[in-house]
Formats: structure tokens, sequence, C-alpha cells
């Protein structure tokens, strides 16, 4: 066993080396996802030129990532790079929408497919946001426009009915799901609500015209219950 030390140093060296890989990589995932969240923040309050610009920066980590795992396909394909993957996926895919453009296709934001896939289930999310913000400014149009979207998103990615080894988007799946029907009840709420409203300002209404012609007719029947000798 006069080699036992010789072929024991060489793997010792090349797990620390992947270590130090893994660490790097996990701190270019972390900022990456906060990159991407405060772009979606940006999103929402309509501040596009900075959420442009936390896009991209966080598309150029992301390939730098890429770049720095692909030797090492358990870190390439590791949980954490997926999940920075999906941040920048929704991110990405929201600020198309927002400024009514198409979506981003995969190849050309060099993610993987599985992690466009679950990007679009993350993107459901910050579009029922976005369908409660426009409910609570009662523009109803924006809202099941966006309401729209949730659905069309969750009928396309019902199709991949796979294995969770394969792609793990089961829960997701269930999770959109959920949304929608949480989402599409407080749409409905709220559009009776101003049904309501819209009807008791019309019942108020007539309610005013209605007491105005009785002051009216009152005012006309003093006038002609006047006596000529209380005058004189």
């Amino acid at each position: 066993m006069k080699n036992l030390d010789k072929i024991v140093n060489k793997i010792e060296k090349s797990i620390n080396g992947k270590d130090k890989i893994r660490e790097q990589a996990l701190r270019s995932s972390r900022e990456i996802i906060i990159r991407c969240r405060k772009a979606i923040q940006c999103i929402h309050q309509d501040l596009t030129k900075d959420a442009k610009s936390y896009i991209k920066k966080a598309s150029d980590k992301l390939q730098d990532l890429y770049s720095l795992t692909r030797d090492y396909p358990e870190l390439y394909h590791a949980g954490f790079v997926e999940n920075a993957a999906q941040e920048l996926v929704e991110a990405h895919c929201l600020y198309n929408i927002m400024k009514g453009k198409s979506l981003p296709d995969p190849d050309e934001l060099q993610t993987t497919y599985s992690s466009y896939l679950l990007g679009l289930c993350d993107l459901v999310g910050e579009l029922r946001r976005t369908t409660l913000d426009s409910i609570r400014s009662a523009d109803t149009k924006n809202a099941d426009e966006c309401l729209n979207m949730m659905e069309e998103i969750y009928n396309v990615i019902i199709r991949f009915d796979y294995p969770s080894g394969l792609i793990p988007i089961k829960k997701k799946q269930d999770m959109v799901r959920g949304l929608i029907e949480k989402t599409r009840g407080e749409l409905a709420v709220a559009s009776c609500e101003r049904r309501i409203e819209y009807r008791t300002d019309e019942f108020c209404g007539m309610l005013d015209r209605v007491n105005g012609r009785k002051k009216k007719t009152e005012t006309k029947k003093k006038d002609s219950d006047l006596d000529i000798d209380d005058i004189w």
C-alpha cells in the first residue's frame, strides 16, 4: 500500500477544489437571486430602467455561474444554480409582460429548459400580485388580463407530467392551480362589490330625485294655502 497516500491526496485535492467552486457558486447564486428580486420590486414600482439594469446584471452573473460549474455536473445541475436561473426567468418574463413584449426564449436567456418552466410557475405569483393591485385601483380590465395570463401559463405547464427526478414541477403545478382559484374568487368578490356599490349609488340618486320632487310639491302647496286676509 505504498501508493495509498498518493491516491488519497489526489482525491482530497480534487474534492477541495470542487468545494471552493461550490462556495463561489453559492455566493453567485445568492447575488443573482437578490438582483432578480430587486428587479421585480422595481417592475411593480414602474421603475423600468432600474429593473432592466438589475436583470442585465443578473443575466451576466448567471452565465458566469454556468461557466464556473460547467466542469462539475453535480454543481451545474444543483438546486441552488437552478433556483438562480428560475429567478432570472421570472424577472425577465415579468419585465417583458409589463412592457408588452413577447416572452424571452430560454435559449435567448441561456437557461436550462427545466429552470425556464419552473420560473414560469413562479411568474404566476407575480401576476397575482399585479391582479390584486389592479383590483384595488378598480382596473378590472388589467386584472382580467393578468388572470387570463395566469390561466394560460397553467394550461401549458400541466402538459409536463414527468417524474420529479426529471423535472420537479408537480408541486409548482399544484401551487399555480391554487393561486388561480384564489385569485378568481377574489376577482369575483370585487366584481360583486362594484355592482353593489353602483346599485347603491343609483338607488341614492333615485331617492334624491324623489325627495327633490317632494320638496317642490310641498313648496307649491304652501304657496297655494296662503290666506289673503292674513296678508292684508
